[in-house]
């Protein structure tokens, strides 16, 4: 795209120290839904942003950093929760950053969770916070890719609900915020996160800005165990995060959580339940065949009558009976290896589920 061309279309800074990136952040009204009952609940958007000013630092025993006491004229008070899948970022250097030196009086960008609790102040969780913030157009803004078209000259993103279309070309820079290499623009897909620098915003629906850079926020954990949270959240994300009104009252789930509202809406559809002890686990591992079986309970615990299919693997015997229906249907389904050996009591990583869920989804749609 002719960037001045694009510059004359477009009107307005987003100016940082006026808190206006809101815009971009997930405050943009939501496109209508289609469909019947579409009107009756709006997607959540996937973050909201805060501006404002650090009251206090909370650590933890060890001294790491589990929260941020903020205030801010615009937002009031708010307590900012921190946790290892926060990132870090220093908006002026456009590279990652980190806690270290942070302290009362600086004046942070957070873009954190749409659920808080109705605490006093309100908590929730900080998925971004952005330091070094220029004065002027240009903060580092976060959003997840919802869509990416391949346009003649430029790549479309489409992120906040459908509501702003960013633009990258050969003048857009690249990075990861790990450092590992990133192969071009071809890196942003669906699913991921970004932050993106950009000037100004179109006066138009959905908004359009042209990406001076971009940072994809690779998650290392994503090779790591597969967690019940982790789980959950993925099924919320492919069912297209239904808000739902369901008394969730576990004792290690914070509803204001990236994946609080992802339990809940497990936990009303009877995909997870608790331990009987009043808690659910969020963090606790999945392995194979209890990742099977919740995956089934979401496609609606289709029964198979007499499947021979495990009798395959020379580790059948391993396979608790609880989850023999669910294996079978997995395995009928191509979503498990052929043969060989299953592990079904082996951990398995978030990468794996979300190739089992990604190719349920694409069966789904055919």
């Amino acid at each position: 795209m002719n960037k001045k061309l694009l510059t004359l279309a477009l009107s307005g800074a987003l100016l940082c120290s006026m808190g206006a990136p809101s815009l971009a952040a997930g405050n943009i009204p939501s496109p209508k839904a289609e469909g019947p009952g579409a009107g009756d609940v709006q997607p959540l958007p996937d973050s909201q942003l805060y501006y404002g000013q650090v009251k206090a630092v909370l650590t933890h025993e060890d001294g790491a950093v589990a929260g941020l006491h903020m205030d801010s004229e615009r937002y009031g008070e708010y307590v900012m929760k921190i946790s290892g899948q926060t990132f870090w970022i220093d908006s002026g250097e456009r590279t990652a950053s980190g806690p270290d030196g942070l302290e009362p009086g600086e004046r942070l960008y957070v873009f954190h969770s749409p659920v808080s609790t109705r605490s006093m102040p309100p908590q929730s969780a900080a998925f971004a916070v952005v330091r070094n913030a220029p004065q002027d157009a240009g903060c580092a803004m976060y959003h997840k890719v919802e869509g990416v078209e391949e346009l003649e000259d430029r790549l479309q993103i489409t992120t906040d609900n459908g509501g702003l279309f960013l633009y990258a070309g050969e003048e857009t820079g690249l990075a990861s915020y790990t450092g590992s290499p990133v192969d071009g623009l071809g890196a942003i897909e669906p699913g991921a996160h970004i932050m993106a620098w950009y000037d100004v915003v179109a006066l138009s629906y959905p908004g359009q800005a042209y990406a001076q850079h971009i940072m994809v926020l690779d998650q290392e954990a994503a090779a790591g165990p597969l967690t019940r949270s982790a789980l959950v959240s993925l099924m919320h994300e492919a069912q297209g995060k239904p808000v739902v009104n369901y008394l969730m009252d576990y004792s290690d789930v914070d509803p204001s959580a990236p994946y609080g509202e992802a339990m809940r809406w497990a936990s009303s559809e009877g995909i997870i339940s608790g331990y009987g002890d009043g808690s659910a686990g969020p963090g606790d591992g999945v392995d194979r065949e209890q990742m099977a079986v919740m995956v089934w309970r979401w496609a609606g615990s289709p029964m198979l009558m007499d499947y021979p299919g495990l009798a395959n693997y020379s580790d059948a015997g391993d396979i608790s009976l609880f989850a023999q229906p669910a294996l079978a249907w997995a395995h009928q389904k191509g979503l498990l290896p052929a043969e060989g050996r299953l592990g079904p009591k082996d951990a398995v990583s978030l990468a794996e589920a979300e190739a089992m869920i990604a190719a349920l989804s694409k069966a789904k749609a055919e």
